[in-house]
């Protein structure tokens, strides 16, 4: 899943399941299917109290995440890195 944004981890992690996005990624988590997600939140918002939460328990239920500082944006215009992502699902593949 990439980019993740701070409202799709939410409610990805409660089994929120009101769009195409978020109901493939609850059934594969569901059925095992290997996870890679990639943050993609402002730093304001990943310091909201629910957050972190929310990504513990994606993470115990088995998605990998790419290291969040790698990719949250920096400021406006700021490129998504896809390299990151390729290279954890990869590992996670192989």
């Amino acid at each position: 899943m990439a980019p993740a944004t701070f409202n799709t981890i939410n409610k990805w992690a409660a089994g929120v399941n009101d769009n195409l996005a978020l109901g493939t990624l609850n059934e594969s988590l569901g059925n095992g299917v290997p996870i890679v997600a990639s943050l993609y939140a402002k730093s304001a918002l990943t310091r909201h109290p629910a957050f972190p939460g929310s990504l513990r328990l994606l993470e115990r239920a088995g998605v990998h995440f790419t290291a969040p500082e790698v990719l949250q944006p920096t400021g406006p215009g700021q490129p998504f890195r896809w390299e990151r992502v390729v290279e954890l699902l990869r590992h996670v593949t192989s």
